[in-house]
């Protein structure tokens, strides 16, 4: 319970703060209600209804898609910086969330998505009695981070009236689409694999995933480091009609969204739980642990033989 109530704390210190100021103020209100709109008809009401938490899948992107045309509208002056992170947005959160729709069809979603299966088992763990709670709490969370946290990076650019496309920029727009296309070789790379496979329980372990064993996860999480740099000099420009306080807690929320992708992506919904799964169905899997970084690419591993028995 405790960490629950650290984490909201955090996403209220960031989101007041964002209000406080007042070049962010109004965006971040209209993306207030927007979220919520968005979480509430889309997860919580529906989750309520069978206790799935997995509609969290589309209410998130569709929150980062509500995110991008406010950056659009609520934009001091429609620079390219501003024009490319609502983009990003957009395509970020329209990617997912097309996939996600099928997810109310009828008879699609009957029981939760592996990752939240294993979010039970963390629930039962913890001592959470109230398994309908934690449900609305979880999706409860993700929508706090849309308002606050991932959001950030495009409040700071809209507030920027005089951005203007630098070096800086370009280098970090070529860093993120490098990350997009890693991350979507890698989804075709696994779909690719499973069409082919002969045996269902073999292991992905061709291309990007000879490298890492969740390259997609890694260059979703670069992205994410693009979009924040991004931010940067938008943030740097706010300083002197901010106070220093407040943007110091801005730089870092900034950092801390870095953080935030990576835990997530990795320990929350991300290559953790997927693991657990792959290990009880994927008998080789054990040994592409021992070979594979996990995250980071890099050279696979030599495992030594086990001795011979004399």
């Amino acid at each position: 319970m405790k960490s629950r109530i650290l984490w909201c704390l955090m996403f209220v210190v960031c989101f007041a703060t964002l209000v406080f100021i007042t070049p962010t103020r109004a965006f971040v209100f209209s993306n207030l209600i927007a979220q919520l709109l968005v979480f509430l008809l889309s997860a919580n009401m529906p989750a309520w209804r069978n206790n799935r938490l997995s509609y969290v899948d589309f209410a998130w992107p569709a929150g980062l898609t509500a995110i991008g045309l406010q950056t659009l509208w609520f934009a001091e002056a429609r620079t390219l910086p501003v024009l490319l992170v609502a983009g990003i947005y957009l395509l970020i959160g329209l990617r997912m969330a097309v996939w996600a729709v099928h997810m109310y069809r009828p008879g699609v979603l009957t029981r939760d998505l592996p990752r939240y299966e294993y979010q039970r088992q963390r629930w039962q763990r913890a001592g959470f009695r109230s398994e309908r709670f934690s449900v609305q709490y979880e999706i409860f969370v993700q929508g706090m981070a849309n308002m606050s946290f991932l959001a950030l990076p495009a409040y700071l650019i809209a507030a920027d009236a005089s951005a203007a496309l630098s070096l800086w920029h370009l280098i970090w727009l070529i860093v993120w689409i490098a990350a997009y296309a890693f991350e979507s070789t890698a989804d075709w790379q696994k779909r690719r694999f499973a069409r082919t496979a002969t045996d269902r329980k073999s292991v992905c372990d061709v291309g990007l995933w000879r490298y890492s064993r969740h390259p997609n996860y890694f260059g979703q999480w670069v992205q994410w480091i693009a979009l924040v740099a991004m931010a940067l000099p938008s943030l740097w420009a706010l300083r002197e009609d901010v106070h220093v306080l407040a943007l110091l807690v801005l730089a870092l929320s900034l950092a801390w969204v870095i953080r935030l992708m990576y835990g997530t992506l990795v320990y929350y919904t991300g290559a953790v739980p997927a693991e657990h799964y792959s290990r009880l169905k994927r008998p080789a899997y054990a040994s592409y642990q021992a070979t594979v970084n996990r995250f980071f690419p890099g050279p696979r591993r030599t495992v030594p033989a086990e001795p011979r028995p004399e």
